[in-house]
């Protein structure tokens, strides 16, 4: 069973795809795992909010995009850790 992503993810998944180069609504759709509809829907609210910009029928991340980016990133990897930590400590506790 698949887990829904929370509007963060989604956002946080389309500034990493557009970061990577891929910044046509079809490149999107594709590597962020949306559909079409999603993909409008979400690209009309970074934009209006901000976070992106078109130019030239591409998307580019803005500096606030950017930021944005860089503490979804620092989420994602203090998520990481934290799963990481409370491996370690059931391993203690029930293993050890």
């Amino acid at each position: 069973m698949r887990v829904k992503r929370s509007n963060a993810e989604i956002i946080g998944d389309i500034l990493e795809v557009i970061d990577r180069g891929y910044n046509k609504t079809s490149s999107l759709m594709k590597n962020a795992n949306l559909s079409f509809t999603l993909t409008k829907k979400y690209i009309n609210m970074m934009i209006s909010n901000g976070l992106i910009e078109e130019v030239d029928g591409e998307y580019k991340i803005t500096e606030k995009g950017r930021r944005l980016l860089e503490n979804l990133r620092r989420i994602r990897s203090l998520e990481t850790e934290l799963v990481t930590l409370l491996n370690s400590i059931n391993e203690d506790l029930f293993n050890g």
